[in-house]
């Protein structure tokens, strides 16, 4: 499958969202690698040293990507994501998913994870990530995300999996998406 959809000229990303210890992240994120993914996802929570420092190297070395987690597509994501915190730097209440575009930033991800179920997130997250640091939104069709609202939002991609593969005629849903999304493209 993966080879087929490199044959096609499609990127292959494990949606694995590492979150555990630097060894174990490290492990998981050359396993994926070495199996041909092009791309894993992680979460920042875990942090930077001895958290995702070791899959940043790993990355780097092996010319692969790192899309974090900032604001996910699922109804209770507002629970984590969306909770205020203390900011370390500027010692004011933030929200999480602001942190964690911050740290897209700080530490060169090649993607962030926002909703397309959230166009007000991706809006949000699209003027701190700027052209930095791409937007990936899953959650189009069977979450409720809308292709239109979410590219318009700022997404640069989306993920469609579930919408295409349960559809009726899984062809003819990827053209319908890609005809909405490629306007935003062109522009």
């Amino acid at each position: 499958m993966i080879r087929f959809a490199h044959d096609q000229g499609l990127p292959i990303i494990m949606d694995c969202k590492i979150n555990d210890i630097g060894s174990t992240n490290r492990a998981i994120a050359e396993y994926y690698y070495k199996a041909d993914f092009d791309a894993v996802t992680a979460n920042p929570f875990v942090g930077w040293d001895e958290g995702l420092q070791p899959v940043f190297e790993v990355a780097r070395q092996m010319d692969k990507g790192i899309i974090l987690l900032v604001y996910m597509s699922h109804k209770g994501a507002e629970e984590g994501y969306g909770q205020t915190v203390l900011d370390s730097k500027t010692k004011k209440q933030v929200f999480q998913y602001h942190v964690f575009a911050e740290k897209a930033l700080a530490w060169n991800a090649d993607g962030a994870v926002v909703g397309a179920t959230y166009p007000d997130k991706i809006r949000e997250m699209r003027a701190i990530l700027g052209n930095d640091v791409p937007i990936y939104s899953p959650g189009v069709g069977v979450q409720g995300g809308d292709v239109d609202l979410a590219m318009r939002a700022g997404a640069r991609y989306l993920i469609v999996g579930r919408t295409v593969m349960l559809a009726a005629d899984p062809v003819e849903a990827l053209k319908s998406i890609k005809k909405v999304a490629k306007q935003y493209l062109e522009e």
